[in-house]
């Protein structure tokens, strides 16, 4: 059989097991039946594979179409998809673009030989072509749409460390969302602020931050603590302990000098000019062998805060009241903090000796603050007493003591120590000392106390007189040496001890462990408290600094361009108020409290004071050095200067103020506030005149000046003085005279009635009937009331 090119023609004939491969179809060039048949064993192999397997090439055998068998075999290759034995047995095909013996390709002909394509060929071929590339469009587009698939976003778990405050876009970027996005979700959890600068205080940034499925990591404040132990129900059985007595009243009514009286020692004259700076603590033994242990409180109006806190501590209030002064402002302040913390008050009439003098005003006075005597109707005793001359001594004894008797006081001399910090300073060559009032226990050197934000081992303890002792009771004061820091004034003393100190550390792994562990407690204790002041504190500034913000944001809210009927400016903006900054160190704790109390109180609408720096103790170096760095003045309150630490603050020209009485304080304080303040400038008018008539007069260079003929009206005008034109109300001029003259003569004043002439330094336009002024620019300090 021949085929279309006249020759011999080969047909490719399928073994038993065919192996197949992608390759172009080479079945074209066939017989009609031969290619049908070929073809579908072919599709029927390749639908068997997947349509991305590569498949190796297929061995054919060639047959010659009269029937001769004419093999060609080719060398074996290994192939990666079939069995290794069946490889080795199987031939290898022949490449598809390999000549054969001919000198031709197997997949071409000679163009002579051929055959003839019809136009349906063509067309076919055409189809082809076109569904191929159609084909290969479509694996390419199928295979761009697997690569734009927009992955879910799956939360990252991670920690975010957040501080006590954080503003809004902060918290965005550190948790790497964008602003809009957490806004929206602020606002979908019902949060009102949501501005970028709006302040979140740690636990509003914590559930945010959780919201978006993270670890929020805030500040860990502690909630270690010791607390004091709980009031016995039956105090019978416990012995009874000495009362601590307060003396308060107004200053200078005589409480120092009374308790002098009752200790038979002098502690006015200790007191800069006989005022009390600080509470006094002492224990008195009285002839009647009975012991009271008096607090002696400050008298003037910046010790507000001692009055309040020794009626706080006391069992009885004795009331100073001078006789010859009656009922002052602070000797009602002493009467409310006597009754609001509940203890019975003693009246005790001091300077009944004085001549001219009304005891019974006296006391009808007291009625009308709640304090009702025994001759009138109620319970309070009133005593007449002189602290000068004894007179009334005993009688105030007497009643302190039976007042003592009936309350039944008693105290608890076992268990772990209490108290209260009475006063507080920094002593030379012994370092922080607190004079300590014992309530329960017995404090004895040896003993770990925590007070407020620090501790101490007691090292060592001194009585009023700075006797060494080796304990003391309840209603006991002392002066307790060893704190790591100056504690401050009413802050509570609770003792740790092995019980409290298991319960907060573990318990010791061995006995010799304990005292250690005591003192790591009481480390706990007041880092954990000063822990909790620094977030209370933190959290407090972020809501002020909110509350500013958000007034600032309604003030810029508001119309800047509000006028009013006249179209001026309603409000103008005044000058910044000046300020003065000021280190200030005191002898004690109380009193620096209360100097800043009274600093606080001072007016601040045209110049304020900024305590920059404040402390306990001598001035030092360090002091020098934040004044100059702040341009401050030092204030020293009972803590005088070294020489060396003088000289350098000279150096450096900061100023150090000195002062041992409080009021004196306060008063210079006040002149160096006044200097900052603009003095008051007013003007007098020393004399009037009238303009009559206006001359043109002849001066060097042939110019002319013009110069006014006046009358004097009143007063006295002189070339000293300032002038000013006034012309139908309005100054039209206001400077210095240029000519005065009488006749052709100069003068330097002239009196009412007297005619003269005046010209006007760069002034020409004088008219009749002007009035010229003479007036004096007055210039008045201005002081701070």
């Amino acid at each position: 059989m021949h085929g279309f090119g006249g020759g011999p023609q080969r047909r490719y004939e399928q073994p038993a097991a065919p192996e197949t491969v992608s390759v172009p179809n080479p079945f074209s060039e066939l017989p009609t039946s031969s290619r049908a048949r070929l073809e579908e064993a072919a599709v029927e192999e390749l639908s068997t594979s997947t349509p991305t397997e590569v498949l190796p090439r297929n061995d054919w055998r060639a047959v010659d179409l009269q029937g001769h068998d004419q093999i060609e075999e080719a060398p074996t290759r290994q192939s990666t998809l079939r069995d290794p034995i069946e490889k080795e047995s199987r031939p290898k095909e022949k490449k598809q673009h390999e000549k054969d013996k001919s000198g031709y390709r197997a997949d071409r002909q000679r163009a002579d030989k051929a055959p003839a394509r019809t136009g349906k060929d063509k067309d076919r071929e055409r189809q082809q072509r076109t569904q191929d590339k159609k084909g290969k469009k479509d694996s390419y587009a199928s295979s761009d749409a697997s690569k734009k698939v927009k992955k879910i976003a799956v939360p990252v778990e991670r920690d975010i460390v957040l501080p006590h405050g954080i503003s809004v876009v902060n918290l965005s970027s550190l948790m790497g969302i964008s602003y809009p996005q957490l806004a929206g979700r602020m606002a979908t959890l019902g949060m009102e602020n949501t501005e970028a600068s709006f302040v979140l205080n740690s636990e509003a940034a914590a559930m945010l931050v959780i919201e978006y499925g993270m670890n929020p990591i805030v500040p860990i404040v502690s909630e270690a603590d010791v607390v004091a132990r709980p009031e016995p129900e039956d105090w019978s059985t416990f012995e009874s302990r000495p009362p601590v007595v307060t003396i308060m009243g107004h200053v200078d009514h005589g409480k120092t000098t009374l308790l002098d009286a009752l200790r038979k020692t002098s502690v006015a004259a200790g007191e800069a000019g006989g005022i009390t700076q600080h509470i006094g603590a002492f224990s008195v033994l009285l002839p009647s062998q009975k012991r009271i242990t008096f607090l002696d409180t400050p008298g003037h109006a910046a010790f507000s805060a001692m009055r309040a806190r020794g009626a706080q501590v006391t069992d009885i209030v004795v009331l100073v009241v001078a006789a010859d002064d009656g009922v002052m402002p602070q000797t009602v302040e002493a009467i409310k903090h006597s009754l609001k913390a509940n203890v019975p008050i003693v009246v005790a009439i001091n300077k009944c000796d004085k001549p001219d003098t009304n005891i019974r005003k006296l006391k009808e006075s007291l009625l009308r603050h709640e304090v009702v005597l025994e001759e009138y109707g109620g319970d309070i005793p009133a005593v007449e007493v002189s602290a000068l001359t004894g007179k009334g001594l005993d009688e105030l004894e007497e009643t302190i003591v039976a007042i003592a008797e009936v309350m039944d006081i008693r105290g608890d001399a076992t268990g772990a120590v209490e108290g209260t910090v009475v006063e507080a300073k920094l002593v030379r060559g012994k370092g922080n000392v607190a004079t300590v009032l014992v309530r329960r226990g017995t404090l004895t050197p040896g003993t770990v106390v925590v007070a407020g934000t620090t501790w101490s081992k007691v090292r060592v303890m001194h009585d009023e007189r700075g006797n060494e002792i080796p304990n003391a009771g309840p209603s006991m004061p002392v002066e307790v040496m060893g704190w790591r820091e100056l504690p401050a004034a009413g802050d509570e003393v609770l003792g740790i001890d092995a019980i409290s100190a298991k319960a907060l550390m573990g318990p010791p792994r061995r006995e010799s462990d304990v005292p250690k562990q005591i003192l790591e407690a009481a480390k706990t204790v007041a880092d954990a408290r000063a822990a909790r002041l620094a977030h209370a504190a933190a959290v407090e500034d972020v809501r002020l600094l909110n509350e500013k913000r958000i007034k600032e944001k309604a003030a810029a809210a508001e119309p800047q361009d509000a006028t009013d009927a006249l179209g001026e400016k309603a409000a103008v903006v005044g000058p910044a108020v000046p300020v003065l900054n000021v280190v200030l160190k005191t002898d004690v704790h109380g009193s620096l409290e209360a100097i800043v109390d009274a600093i606080a109180g001072l007016p601040v609408h045209e110049a304020r004071v900024a305590v920059v720096a404040s402390g306990v103790g001598a001035v030092t170096d360090s002091d020098v050095d934040v004044a100059i760095a702040t341009k401050s003045m030092i204030l020293s309150f009972n803590m005088p200067a070294d020489k060396r630490t003088s000289a350098r603050a000279a150096a450096a020209h900061v100023p150090i103020h000195a002062h041992t009485i409080i009021y004196k304080l306060l008063d210079d304080l006040k002149d160096v506030l006044s200097d900052l303040l603009p003095p008051d400038v007013s003007t007098v008018v020393n004399g009037e005149a009238e303009v009559l008539q206006v001359f043109r007069i002849n001066t060097k260079g042939k110019t002319t000046e013009a110069v006014g003929g006046c009358r004097v009206a009143t007063g006295k005008i002189t070339r000293a003085n300032s002038v000013r034109v006034v012309r139908n109300g309005e100054v039209i001029y206001d400077g210095k005279l240029k000519t005065f003259k009488h006749h052709k003569k100069d003068i330097n004043e002239a009196s009412k009635g007297l005619e003269c002439g005046m010209g006007f330094e760069g002034f020409e336009g004088i008219e009749e009937g002007d009035t010229i002024q003479a007036y004096t620019t007055v210039t008045k300090k201005r002081r701070i009331s």
